[in-house]
């Protein structure tokens, strides 16, 4: 069974450039399934909706069936049945390379809920040849600077959509 990693950075209080720094939210897994698999699988938009949790819905998507550099897609979501519509750009698709081979693909919110949002998700090809998944989120939460006081709850939901996320990924893939 693989193992799971999560990373808190704790508080977030620096100022670079006269812009505060994001929050960092990070969750790791270890797949039985191969790398190429697991980042084709996060390459097609329609799974989203496979491995969200229960209580974020997919009410709609718009993009194209593969994800690439530049690409928008459009997503409206019913989570605990409260509407929110975002709009996501994917800023980088890298394909593996490197030893362990590694993969990655970035989005950032163009439009959402929270002033800034960037994803990265990164694939490790292991040489027993089980594949790392890391899910790594960075974010300045709503509310401008009252909005700090919602961290927690921001990031124990997080916590349980990626755990969430990692399993399902984990049940689609390892079977």
């Amino acid at each position: 069974m693989g193992g799971v990693a999560q990373i808190d950075t704790g508080k977030q209080d620096k100022v670079m450039g006269g812009r505060k720094l994001p929050y960092v939210f990070e969750r790791a897994s270890n797949l039985q399934a191969g790398a190429r698999e697991v980042f084709e699988f996060h390459l097609q938009p329609k799974n989203i909706g496979k491995v969200n949790p229960s209580w974020i819905r997919v009410v709609s998507l718009e993009g194209p069936e593969r994800v690439a550099q530049g690409t928008i897609l459009k997503l409206k979501v019913a989570s605990f049945g409260l509407p929110q519509s975002w709009e996501v750009k994917v800023v980088a698709v890298e394909d593996f390379s490197g030893n362990p081979a590694k993969a990655s693909i970035l989005d950032e919110a163009v439009k959402g809920p929270f002033p800034f949002w960037r994803h990265l998700h990164e694939f490790w090809q292991a040489p027993d040849g089980t594949t790392g998944l890391v899910d790594r989120v960075e974010f300045l939460p709503p509310g401008g600077p009252a909005g700090a006081l919602l961290v927690p709850v921001i990031k124990a939901m997080l916590k349980k959509m990626f755990e969430a996320r990692h399993e399902a990924t984990k049940r689609i893939l390892e079977s």
